[in-house]
């Protein structure tokens, strides 16, 4: 009998653990099924929904996430700062909005293109 709930035990460890890497391999290929591009593009036209007139979708680029669960930061604005019409999109490694900055936050938050920026 102790045996058998022995191998009972090992079996349901086993299947944890595949079903931990089979969901580990699942969320891989889900982020590397999204682009940068993709990403950019989505974050650019919010951008043009929102922003004042006379933004372009070339008003916008992306930056590498500061922090490891951040995948990149899509920077929208004029070439120099100008808090009134600069917003920064903070996205995760699929593709979904972690946080946004716009015209509003730049009180207390940074900008991650800087202040100074050109």
């Amino acid at each position: 009998m102790r045996a058998r709930l022995r191998a009972f035990h090992y079996a349901g460890i086993a299947l944890m653990a595949l079903f931990a890497l089979l969901a580990a391999l699942q969320y891989q290929r889900a982020a590397l099924q999204i682009t940068e591009t993709q990403i950019i593009e989505t974050y650019a036209s919010q951008y043009l929904a929102t922003a004042p007139k006379g933004a372009k979708l070339t008003d916008c680029k992306a930056k590498p996430g500061p922090q490891s669960h951040i995948r990149m930061v899509v920077i929208c604005g004029p070439a120099r700062f100008d808090a009134d019409r600069h917003y920064e999109y903070h996205v995760g490694p699929l593709g979904g909005l972690i946080v946004k900055h716009g015209p509003g936050d730049w009180v207390t938050q940074e900008p991650v293109a800087g202040r100074d920026a050109a």
